[in-house]
């Protein structure tokens, strides 16, 4: 018998719930039609969560996809980000958003990275500290929170740049959106969160998109577990996560899969602490650095964006990992 659909949510601190489980739509199929069949197939098999953002392209779709599956609006959780040629205009980004997916309101408005550019056609890298600002995009997203807006959030923020947006912050985010699987738990950084009152979403929880280098579904360790609990390596991982109070949201178009992956089992201790360890005894490896649209070398330096590591926080000036 597989296990039984999750229903868990995680209570934001605005008092919302965000489910534990939803479905993501990056890098999703170029056939649309394919597409929205996969987000209505997620939301009738008990999924109450789409994630997306402008930078995927495929917002219209989600919004289609929300519009024709017979699932009232009000019981979806609609997650988008916008991209860091919005950051001197969030208002606009917002607008752009809802008029693309055709709804009325997004439940959680996401920073997708820290890092901005200058708007549209030029997309000028800026440095960390030109304007403008995360903290002066920030500022501007607390004006949006509203009918049309219900809650807002960053992406990618490690706590040494949510340190630097707390400081200067009126509202608190209500989610933190972060590249989190078993070679870069984040053992530092979720705590933290919890600490501040943030919701951690984890993506990427199942080792990114190249299957054949992917030791989260193929390691023994993994696959091991797996079997003890008759689900898949990709399951195991997602079940990690919810136990460690992380909000998921895996990517498939498969329907076996989609189903599949809002089935969780609660791991035992000592698996926990396993995968806990992975970073150590088998790899540690960010696979954002891999993401070619943001990942850049400046003056000889490998940034994201024209941010250094240390600029990101995700390591301290001897190239040690904070995170």
């Amino acid at each position: 018998m597989s296990p039984p659909i999750c229903t868990k949510t995680f209570k934001l601190n605005n008092g919302l719930e965000l489910p534990a489980v939803g479905l993501g739509t990056w890098q999703g199929s170029d056939d649309s039609k394919a597409m929205e069949d996969s987000v209505i197939h997620a939301l009738n098999s008990g999924y109450r969560l789409i994630d997306t953002a402008q930078l995927y392209g495929v917002e219209d779709v989600v919004g289609r996809a929300i519009r024709n599956s017979g699932v009232p609006r009000e019981e979806i959780t609609v997650v988008t980000k916008f991209w860091g040629e919005w950051h001197h205009d969030p208002a606009t980004a917002l607008q752009i958003s809802l008029d693309t997916m055709g709804l009325d309101y997004i439940d959680v408005f996401l920073m997708h990275w820290p890092w901005a550019t200058t708007p549209a056609p030029e997309k000028k890298v800026l440095k960390k500290w030109e304007s403008p600002t995360f903290i002066e995009t920030w500022k501007s997203m607390e004006k949006l929170v509203g009918p049309k807006c219900r809650s807002i959030g960053v992406s990618n923020f490690m706590p040494k740049v949510m340190d630097e947006l707390l400081k200067e912050a009126t509202i608190v985010p209500a989610v933190n959106q972060v590249e989190l699987h078993a070679f870069n738990p984040n053992l530092n950084l979720v705590p933290y969160c919890k600490e501040k009152g943030i919701v951690v979403t984890s993506w990427s929880t199942m080792g990114g998109s190249r299957p054949s280098q992917n030791e989260i579904l193929n390691h023994e360790l993994f696959t091991s577990i797996a079997k003890a609990h008759g689900i898949s390596a990709g399951v195991v991982s997602l079940s990690w996560c919810v136990q460690r109070g992380i909000a998921v949201i895996p990517k498939s178009a498969k329907k076996e899969r989609i189903e599949e992956n809002i089935r969780l089992v609660t791991l035992t201790e000592e698996e926990m602490n396993k995968i806990n360890e992975a970073h150590k005894t088998i790899k540690k490896e960010r696979f954002s650095n891999g993401i070619a649209v943001q990942h850049m070398e400046i003056d000889g330096v490998m940034t994201q964006q024209g941010w250094t590591y240390v600029d990101m926080g995700y390591e301290d000036e001897n190239g040690n990992w904070l995170a």
